[in-house]
C-alpha cells in the first residue's frame, strides 16, 4: 500500500495519492493536441472538456489537475451510494416506486478559501460541521459552476511558476432527491412519499435548475481532482 505523501500547506503530514494530470505545453484547444501516452491523455482531455463546461474558460486557462485518490474516502462513499440506493428502492416508497435511477454520481466543483482547507478536504473529506453560509441547509456546498466556485476558491504557489495561479476541487456527489434548500435547514424535509420517513438526499437553490447542491450525509462526497488554473482576465 505505497500510499503517496501529499505536503500540506501548514506543514501538517498527509496521506492520499495525489498524482498530477498535466500534458506538455499546458491545456490544448478543442481538436488540439493534448499530450503524449492514450490514457494520461485521454485523462486530461476529459478534463479540459470538464472545465470548458464548468463556464470559466473563457476567463482561467486550466494548467494543471492533480488526481486525488484516499482508500478510506472512497470506501466511506461506496458504502453511502448502496445504503442510499436501499433506500430509494420501492420497499419505502407509498407507491412503490422504485426510484434507484433517480441516484447519480455527478462531478461538481467545491471552492476553499485557503490551500489549507482544500488539502484538509483531500485527506479527511468533506465536513458539514465547517459550514459558514448555509443560505439552503446546513451541510456541504456544491456547484455545477465552475464560475460560480471560483468565487471560493483559493490562491495556490507552485515553485518555479511565477503566473497567478488558483486552485479549486472536482468532487463526484451523490444526488439523489432533492428539494428546495431554506437558510439554515437541517436536518433536510422528510419526503412526501416515503412510508418510513425518509428524508431528501439533497437540497438545492432552484429548483427547475440547480446551481447549488447541498449534501447533508458523511461520504456523501468525494474529492476526485484539485484543479489548478491561472485567471486571464
Amino acid at each position: 500500500d505505497n500510499l503517496a505523501r501529499a505536503a500540506h500547506p501548514l506543514g501538517r503530514s498527509l496521506g492520499f495519492a495525489a498524482t498530477r494530470v498535466a500534458p506538455p505545453g499546458g491545456c490544448a484547444a478543442p481538436g488540439g493536441v493534448v499530450g503524449e501516452g492514450g490514457a494520461c491523455a485521454a485523462e486530461w482531455s476529459a478534463l479540459c472538456a470538464l472545465w470548458s463546461q464548468g463556464g470559466h474558460a473563457s476567463k482561467a486557462q486550466l494548467v494543471g489537475a492533480f488526481r486525488v485518490q484516499s482508500r478510506p474516502l472512497l470506501q466511506g462513499f461506496a458504502a453511502t451510494r448502496q445504503a442510499m440506493l436501499a433506500r430509494l428502492s420501492g420497499e419505502d416508497s407509498a407507491d412503490g416506486s422504485d426510484r434507484t435511477d433517480q441516484l447519480q454520481v455527478r462531478l461538481l466543483w467545491h471552492g476553499t478559501k485557503a490551500a489549507g482547507q482544500l488539502a484538509d478536504i483531500c485527506n479527511e473529506g468533506f465536513d458539514r460541521a465547517r459550514a459558514q453560509v448555509c443560505a439552503f441547509g446546513k451541510g456541504c456546498y456544491f456547484a455545477t459552476s465552475a464560475a460560480y466556485s471560483d468565487k471560493y476558491a483559493c490562491d495556490v504557489h507552485v515553485p518555479g511558476d511565477t503566473r497567478p495561479l488558483r486552485a479549486m476541487l472536482v468532487a463526484a456527489v451523490l444526488v439523489g432527491e432533492y428539494t428546495q434548500g431554506t437558510h439554515g435547514m437541517y436536518p433536510p424535509p422528510v419526503k412526501p412519499h416515503s412510508r418510513m420517513g425518509e428524508r431528501y438526499e439533497n437540497t438545492c437553490d432552484n429548483l427547475s435548475q440547480p446551481l447549488i447542491l447541498v449534501t447533508f450525509k458523511d461520504h456523501q462526497a468525494v474529492p476526485v481532482y484539485v484543479m489548478v488554473y491561472s485567471p486571464t482576465k
